[in-house]
C-alpha cells in the first residue's frame, strides 16, 4: 500500500480524534471520574505527533522503521477512538440515570456500573484502567520514537509534481472524441455574450477521462482560426497560482514573448491591454479551486475583450463549473469499446487496429473492459504492452496486477491527486467505500448512515443536521467524480474501477472485502488490524466462512452486501446459529451490524453488550420481537426493521435510545402496537410507520412531539382513534419535511365504524403542503376531505385510494399540476366519474397535465365515465390499467398519444373501442374482456407500434387479426402470448408478422390451425391445445430458435417437427411435458449441436433419451421425471462431458443406479433421484467403501426411496457436498459422517421418522453436529423457528 496515501488518511483521522478529545461534555465527565488530566496529556502528545506526519511520510519509503511507526500510530488511533467512544457512552448512560431518577424502569436496563457513581467500580468493571495504561504506554513509546527516527515538524506538502499540460495534440492518436469535439465547437459558435461579460464553457469529468485531450482537439481546429483574434492556453492544476496563470496567458497573447515580472498588478494591467477590444479564446485546464473570490480577481482582465470571447475550463469538480460559469457543464463520458480498442492498439504497437495481430483482439477486449474504457488507463496499459509479444505475454499482463503498480503506471498517481485534494473530512468517508466491490451499486443515504455510524460525519456548527452534512459530503465526492450515477438505476451510484482501486489502497489493511474475486477464503491474508468487513451475501452463511474473525476482535463494521439493495436482498439468506450467538457478540467494537435479509428468528440478549453500535440492520428477517437489551444501545442512530413481516412488538423502553434518528418499520403487518416511549425520541427523523394504540402504546397525538420527522410515514389502525383532537395534536400540517403519507384504517367495516367521525378525523390529519405522495386505505367516510385535491397541494405527484368502500365520488384531482401516478382501487359506491374529478382549470388547460400512470381497479359499480365535451386527453400518460370494472359501458374518447402499456382485465370491449391516438403503444395485455371477438377490431385506430401482446381468458375471441396485409404493419411486434381462449380456431395469420421472436400458446381448446412456418422465431411454447390438426414445420427458423417447449401433445413426432437435414445451431433448451405419444427422439441424435438443457416430465411412453449426447459439448442439464417407460438414460453410454445438473424421478424401468456410470460425470454438481423402490443402498454390489455418486456433487436430493437403508461409507468421498435433502425415506436411519455434516450449508429431512428422531433440537444424537448448519429443515419446519 502507498504510504503517501496513508499519511493523508491518518492526518484526517487524527484531526477528528483531536476534536473528540477536546469535547467539553466529555471532559466534564472525565473530571468526575478523575481521568481528565490523562486525556489532556494524550491530546498534547497527539498534537506533537500530528505535526511530524508529513516528515514521516517523506522518509518511510527509505526507512522501514518509520513505515512501521506510521502503521502502529494508525492502529493506536483506532483503539484510542474506541476508548473515547466508550467513555462517551458511559457519560450518556449516567446522564440518563440522573435525568430519569433511580426509581425509573430505566434503572433495570442500565448496567450496574451506571447506577453507582463509584469511580473505582466503573474503572474496574469496564476495564478502563488497563486500557488507559496500555494506550498511555503505546502513545508514550510512539512519542519517544520521534527523536529516534529524526522526525521533524513540517508543513504538509504536495504528493508529487506533474508536468503542465499544453495545447499540442497528435490528433491521429485520439479516438472516440469526434462527437464530443463537434458539440464543444457548436457551443463555442452558439453561445454569444450579450454584454461585456465573457462566456465560460465548463467541461467536467473524472480524472483520466480525456478532458485535456478533447480541449486540445478543439483548440487546434482549423475552424477557430478566423473565429478568434487571440488564443491562449494555461494549465492551472491543483496549485492555484493567479500570478503564474496570468503570466502564461500574457506570454501567449502578447508580441513581447517571455514575461519576467512577478508584480501581479502590472501583469493584470498588461494582460487587459493586450485583450482590449480583441475576441479571444482562452483555455484554463485542470482547475480545482472553488473560491469565487480568486476567480473574480483572475477574470478581471478578460472583461476588456470583445463580446463573443470564450474561456474553456476543464475540471473534475462540478462545484468549480458552477462557480465559474452559468452555462451548464459538458460532462465527458468514457470511450466505447471499439474506440478503447483502437487507443490500446495505438499505444501497444503503433497501429489503429488489431488487423496485424488478430489473435490479441479478444484479450484486448478483456483489457479495455478492465480499464472500464477510461482513456488514461488504456494508454498506460498500452504502454506496458509495448514490450509484450504474443498472446501468452498479453495474458500474463491481463491476469496480473502489475499494470496498477504505482511505479509502472500513471493511473494511481493521477487519481491520488484527486484524493490528496479532498478536504480532510472527506478522506475517511471515501476510504470507507473500499468495502464496496467493483461495479457495486449503492444508495446515497444508506452510505451516509454508515458514515454517521462510523463517526466519519459530525454535527455541523452551521445548524446543519448530521444527515445534511453527510449528504453534502456525498455530493462533494460525486461532484469530484469519485462517485458516478448508475446507468442502470437512477437512484443508485457506483465507483469507477480505478477509484475503487484507489479506495482499497487508501484503506489498506483496515478494510476487508470478502468476495470470490479476492479469494476470500485465505485466512493467511487477513490482518488482525482489520476494522471493517464487507462480504457478498451467500444464500447459506457457514461459520467456516467467518472463522477468521476469531482473531479480528476490534471489528467495527459487519456488512453483507446484496446484488439488490440493503433492505431488499435478492434472495433469502440463512446464517449459522454459531455466527449469530457466539461470534458476533464477541465483536464488542461493532458500530455497523447488518443482518438484513437473513432468516433470523431471534437475537441473543448479548446484542445489548455492543455498546458502540450505531447502525443495526434487521430488514426482512423473521424476528417476532427484539430482546429488551436493545434498549441499552444508547448510541444507536439507525434501526432498520423494514419488511419484518412476523414482528409483533418492539422493546418497551425505546425512550432510552436517545440518539436514535431513523426507525424504519415499514411493511410490518403484525406490529399492531408501538411503545409510547418512541414519542420521547427527540432526535428521531425517520419513523416509517406508526400504529395508533387503543391501550397503553403510542397514540396518534404523540406524533406531535416528533417535530423533525421527514421522508415517509404510514399511520395505521386509525379506527382506534377515539378523539379528533388527537389527530389535531399530531400536527401533521407543521411537518414540512414529511412528504409521503399513508393513512390506513382497518379492512373490517363493522358496526363500530362511524363514517362521519372518520371524515372529521381525515380533515384533522391535513398534512403540510409539501406533500408529494398520499395513500388512503380503508377509509370509511362517504366523501374525501376538501384538502385532498386542493390546488394548494400542488407538489402532489402520487395518489392512491384503496378500498374506501363508502365513498360515492372522487375529489378534484385533475387540477393538481404535478400529479404523475394515480391509483383508484376498490371504491365500490362510485357509479359516475365526471366533471368533479377534473376540478377547476384555467381556460384551455387540460386536466391531469403531468399524469404518467393511471389505474382503476375493482370498481364494481362504476358505470359511466364522462369526459370534457366527450373527450379526455392525457398527453403524457404512459401506463393505463383498468381491472374489475365490469359495469363500465359509457366511456369518453380517450386520446392517449404517449401510452406505452395497456392492461385491461374483466371489463367490456367498449373500453377499448374509445381509446384513440395510440401511436406510442408498445405493450397490450387483455384478460377476460367481455365481447371481444377480434383484437384488431376492438380498436378504432389499431396501434401498429406494438412490441408485446398478451391475450388471456377471452372466451369470445375468434381471431387475433384479419388475414389481410394489415398485419404486416406490425413490424415491431416481437412477443405474442395467447392463453385460455376457448373459441379461438386459428393462428395461421401470425406467420405474416415479420419481427415475431416469442410465441406462447396455452390452453386453447378449439385451436386447430397454426402457421405452416415461422421464420425468425426464437422462443416457441405450445401446450394444452387438443384440437390442433397439424404442427408447424420449424426448419424455417432452425437458425434462430433458442427455446422450444411442447406440452400435452398426444401425437408429438419430433422428427417431423424438426424436419430432416437441418441443424438447429441456436437451440439451447428443449422442454417436453405430458406428451404421451412421444416414444423416441430422432435417430442418430438431436440436430442441436449447442443444446444446453433437456427437461422431460410425464412422458409415459418415452423409452430412451437422445443418442450421441456425448457430442453435445455445451449440454449441462438433464431432467427426466415420471417417465414410466424410460429404459436408457444415456444410450450406448454416450455420456455428456460437462453435465452439471441431473434429475431423475420415478422412471421405474431404468437400469440399477450402479450401472449408470455416474462416476464418469466429473462435472456433476446437482443430482436429484427418487421413485425407486428397489434401491437399498448407494453402493455397488454392497461394497460399503464404494459410492456410485461422483465426488463433484455439491447438491443432492433423495426422494421417495421407501427401502433405502444406508448411504454407504463411500459417501465420505462426496467432499464437495453442501446441500443434502432426504425426503420420504422411512427406513433410512443414518446420515453421512460427522465431518461431512459439519460442512453442509443446508440439510432437509422430510417424512423420514427415523432420521427425524435423531435430529430433534437439543434431544437427538445428531443435534450437536447439525446445530450450526445455516439451514436445517425437518418436516418443512426450520429448527430455530420458535413457532413452527
Amino acid at each position: 500500500m502507498s504510504m503517501a496515501i496513508v499519511e493523508v488518511f491518518l492526518g484526517a483521522f487524527l484531526t477528528v480524534l483531536l476534536e473528540k478529545l477536546a469535547s467539553g461534555e466529555l471532559l466534564k465527565f472525565l473530571h468526575r471520574v478523575g481521568i481528565d488530566a490523562q486525556l489532556k496529556k494524550w491530546r498534547k502528545t497527539l498534537l506533537m505527533i500530528d505535526a511530524v506526519l508529513t516528515d514521516a511520510e517523506n522518509k518511510q519509503t527509505a526507512n522501514r522503521a518509520v513505515k512501521l511507526w506510521l502503521n502502529d500510530l494508525e492502529d493506536l488511533a483506532y483503539d484510542l477512538e474506541d476508548l473515547v467512544d466508550e467513555l462517551n457512552t458511559e457519560a450518556s448512560l449516567r446522564k440518563i440515570r440522573e435525568n430519569k431518577g433511580s426509581t425509573s424502569k430505566v434503572k433495570k436496563l442500565i448496567p450496574t456500573c451506571c447506577t453507582n457513581l463509584s469511580h473505582s467500580n466503573f474503572m474496574f468493571e469496564r476495564g478502563i484502567t488497563s486500557k488507559l495504561k496500555e494506550i498511555s504506554s503505546r502513545l508514550e513509546a510512539l512519542s519517544e520514537q520521534i527523536k529516534m527516527l529524526n522526525l521533524v515538524e513540517t508543513v504538509r506538502g504536495r504528493l508529487y509534481e506533474r508536468l503542465p499540460t499544453t495545447s499540442l495534440v497528435v490528433e491521429s492518436e485520439v479516438y472516440g472524441r469526434e462527437e464530443d469535439k463537434e458539440k464543444i465547437i457548436e457551443i463555442l459558435f452558439d453561445v454569444e455574450s450579450n454584454d461585456n461579460s465573457i462566456s465560460v464553457i465548463p467541461i467536467v469529468g473524472m480524472g483520466g477521462v480525456g478532458k485535456t485531450t478533447l480541449v486540445q482537439l478543439v483548440y487546434n481546429d482549423e475552424r477557430l482560426k478566423d473565429k478568434f483574434d487571440l488564443k491562449a492556453w494555461a494549465c492551472v492544476s491543483d496549485d492555484f497560482n493567479a500570478v503564474r496563470v496570468t503570466k502564461a496567458i500574457l506570454e501567449a497573447v502578447s508580441s513581447g514573448g517571455r514575461c519576467d515580472s512577478e508584480n501581479f498588478d502590472k501583469l493584470q494591467v498588461e494582460l487587459k491591454e493586450n485583450l482590449s477590444n480583441k475576441k479571444f479564446l482562452v483555455v484554463l485546464d485542470d482547475i480545482w479551486n472553488e473560491n469565487y473570490g480568486d476567480w473574480d480577481i483572475l477574470r478581471r482582465p478578460f472583461l476588456a475583450g470583445k463580446p463573443g470571447s470564450k474561456i474553456i475550463i476543464t475540471t473534475r469538480q462540478e462545484g468549480v463549473a458552477k462557480v465559474m460559469s452559468k452555462i451548464p457543464a459538458y460532462h465527458l463520458n468514457l470511450l466505447s469499446e471499439a474506440d478503447a480498442l483502437s487507443l490500446l492498439a495505438q499505444h501497444a504497437f503503433g497501429s489503429k487496429t488489431f488487423d496485424a495481430c488478430p489473435g490479441l483482439i479478444e484479450i484486448g477486449k478483456s483489457m479495455v473492459r478492465r480499464c472500464k474504457y477510461l482513456p488514461l488507463a488504456v494508454k498506460a496499459l498500452g504502454g506496458l504492452l509495448r514490450m509484450a509479444v504474443g498472446p501468452k505475454e498479453w495474458e500474463e499482463v491481463l491476469k496480473s496486477e502489475i499494470w496498477m503498480a504505482e511505479e509502472k503506471s500513471e493511473i494511481l498517481p493521477v487519481l491520488k491527486l484527486s484524493y490528496f485534494y479532498l478536504p480532510p473530512q472527506l478522506k475517511r468517508c471515501f476510504a470507507y467505500c473500499a468495502l464496496f466491490p467493483k461495479d457495486y451499486e449503492f444508495e446515497k443515504f444508506h452510505l451516509v448512515h454508515f458514515w454517521m455510524a462510523e463517526g466519519l460525519v459530525q454535527e455541523s456548527k452551521k445548524d446543519m443536521l448530521i444527515e445534511e452534512v453527510g449528504s453534502h459530503y456525498f455530493n462533494e465526492l460525486l461532484a469530484r467524480s469519485f462517485f458516478q450515477k448508475s446507468s442502470a438505476n437512477a437512484s443508485r451510484f457506483v465507483m469507477h474501477d480505478l477509484f475503487n482501486d484507489l479506495a482499497m489502497s487508501v484503506a489498506g489493511d483496515k478494510c476487508l472485502r470478502m468476495d470470490d474475486k479476492l479469494k476470500e477464503n485465505l485466512p493467511r491474508t487477513i490482518s488482525e488490524k482489520v476494522r471493517h468487513l464487507s462480504f457478498m451475501r451467500h444464500e447459506y452463511e457457514t461459520y467456516h466462512r467467518f472463522n477468521i474473525l476469531d482473531k479480528v476482535q476490534k471489528l467495527r463494521t459487519f456488512l453483507p452486501l446484496s446484488v439488490e439493495t440493503y433492505y431488499s436482498p435478492d434472495s433469502e439468506g440463512f446464517l449459522s446459529h454459531k455466527i449469530l450467538h457466539h461470534l458476533l457478540p464477541k465483536l464488542s467494537c461493532l458500530r455497523v451490524l447488518s443482518l438484513n435479509g437473513y432468516s433470523i428468528y431471534d437475537l441473543p440478549d448479548s446484542i445489548g453488550d455492543l455498546r458502540h453500535l450505531r447502525y443495526l440492520g434487521l430488514a426482512q428477517t423473521l424476528l417476532k420481537w427484539l430482546p429488551e437489551s436493545v434498549s441499552t444501545l444508547i448510541k444507536l442512530q439507525v434501526l432498520i426493521l423494514r419488511g419484518c413481516r412476523n414482528l409483533t412488538k418492539l422493546p418497551t423502553s425505546m425512550e432510552n435510545l436517545i440518539n436514535l434518528r431513523h426507525l424504519d418499520i415499514a411493511s410490518t403487518p403484525e406490529l399492531h402496537e408501538m411503545p409510547q416511549g418512541i414519542s420521547q425520541l427527540a432526535s428521531l427523523r425517520t419513523l416509517t410507520k406508526m400504529t395508533a394504540s387503543k391501550t397503553n402504546g403510542m397514540r396518534l397525538k404523540d406524533l406531535g412531539n416528533l417535530s423533525f420527522l421527514q421522508g415517509d410515514i404510514s399511520i395505521e389502525e386509525l379506527q382506534n382513534v377515539a378523539n379528533v383532537q388527537d389527530a389535531m395534536d399530531a400536527n401533521l400540517s407543521d411537518k414540512p419535511s414529511l412528504n409521503e403519507i399513508r393513512l390506513a384504517w382497518s379492512e373490517d367495516y363493522d358496526d363500530s365504524r362511524n363514517k362521519f367521525f372518520e371524515l372529521e378525523l381525515l380533515n384533522a390529519l391535513k398534512p403540510h403542503e409539501n406533500l408529494s405522495t398520499l395513500e388512503i386505505k380503508y377509509f370509511g367516510g362517504e366523501s374525501f376531505s376538501n384538502w385532498i385535491g386542493d390546488s394548494a397541494f400542488f407538489k402532489l405527484a402520487k395518489i392512491s385510494f384503496n378500498f374506501c368502500k363508502n365513498c360515492t365520488a372522487l375529489p378534484p384531482l385533475g387540477q393538481l399540476p404535478l400529479l404523475r401516478d394515480l391509483s383508484i382501487c376498490g371504491i365500490d359506491k362510485v357509479q359516475v366519474i365526471g366533471a368533479e374529478f377534473y376540478g377547476n382549470r384555467g381556460h384551455g388547460e387540460l386536466p391531469f397535465p403531468s399524469l404518467i400512470s393511471l389505474t382503476f381497479e375493482d370498481m364494481s359499480n362504476w358505470e359511466e365515465w364522462h369526459g370534457i365535451e366527450g373527450v379526455i386527453k392525457l398527453p403524457l400518460l404512459c401506463e393505463l390499467k383498468i381491472k374489475g370494472c365490469s359495469k363500465l359501458v359509457r366511456v369518453p374518447d380517450l386520446l392517449l398519444p404517449s401510452l406505452r402499456e395497456l392492461r385491461a382485465t374483466e371489463c367490456n370491449e367498449v373500453v377499448l373501442n374509445h381509446m384513440k391516438n395510440l401511436e406510442s403503444l408498445a405493450k397490450i395485455k387483455l384478460k377476460k374482456i367481455f365481447g371481444l371477438t377480434s383484437v384488431i377490431k376492438a380498436f378504432v385506430q389499431f396501434p401498429f407500434t406494438l412490441e408485446g401482446f398478451v391475450v388471456d381468458g377471452c372466451d369470445d375471441l375468434v381471431t387475433l387479426w384479419p388475414s389481410d396485409n394489415s398485419i404486416r404493419n406490425l413490424v415491431n411486434l416481437r412477443k405474442v402470448r395467447v392463453r385460455s381462449c376457448s373459441q379461438l380456431l386459428s393462428l395461421q395469420e401470425i406467420d405474416a408478422l415479420p419481427g415475431l421472436r416469442i410465441l406462447k400458446i396455452e390452453d386453447c381448446d378449439a385451436l386447430e390451425l397454426l402457421p405452416d412456418k415461422m421464420t425468425c422465431l426464437e422462443w416457441l411454447e405450445i401446450s394444452m391445445c387438443p384440437s390442433l390438426k397439424m404442427m408447424m414445420m420449424l426448419q424455417d427458423c432452425c437458425t434462430s430458435l433458442i427455446v422450444l417447449g411442447i406440452g400435452h401433445w398426444l401425437n408429438l413426432n419430433l422428427t417431423n417437427l424438426l424436419g430432416s437435414g437441418h441443424s438447429y445451431q441456436s437451440l439451447t433448451e428443449l422442454d417436453l411435458w405430458f406428451c404421451d405419444g412421444l416414444e423416441s427422439f430422432p435417430h442418430g441424435g438431436l440436430p442441436t449441436p449447442n443444446l444446453r438443457a433437456i427437461r422431460i416430465y410425464n412422458c409415459q411412453h418415452l423409452k430412451s433419451l437422445p443418442e450421441r449426447m456425448d457430442l453435445l459439448s455445451s449440454f449441462s442439464e438433464l431432467s427426466a421425471y415420471n417417465c414410466a417407460s424410460l429404459m436408457e438414460l444415456f444410450p450406448q453410454e454416450n455420456i455428456p462431458p460437462i453435465l452439471s445438473w441431473l434429475g431423475v424421478m420415478r422412471c421405474g424401468k431404468l437400469k440399477p443406479l450402479g450401472e449408470w456410470g455416474l462416476h464418469k460425470l466429473t462435472s456433476l454438481n446437482y443430482f436429484a433421484f427418487g421413485g425407486c423402490p428397489e434401491l437399498i443402498s448407494f453402493t455397488n454390489n454392497r461394497d460399503e467403501e464404494h459410492c456410485v455418486l461422483p465426488p463433484s456433487l455439491s447438491d443432492l436430493t433423495l426422494n421417495d426411496l421407501p427401502n433405502l437403508e444406508t448411504l454407504s461409507k463411500g459417501f465420505q468421498n462426496l467432499t464437495s457436498l453442501q446441500i443434502l435433502s432426504i425426503i420420504e425415506c422411512p427406513k433410512l436411519e443414518a446420515l453421512p459422517a460427522e465431518d461431512q455434516l459439519e460442512k453442509l450449508s443446508r440439510l432437509e429431512i422430510r417424512d423420514c421418522p427415523l432420521l427425524k428422531k435423531r435430529c430433534l433440537k437439543n434431544k437427538g444424537d445428531y443435534w450437536p453436529i447439525i446445530a450450526d448448519i445455516p439451514l436445517v429443515e425437518i418436516d418443512d419446519g426450520y429448527i430455530y423457528n420458535p413457532c413452527p
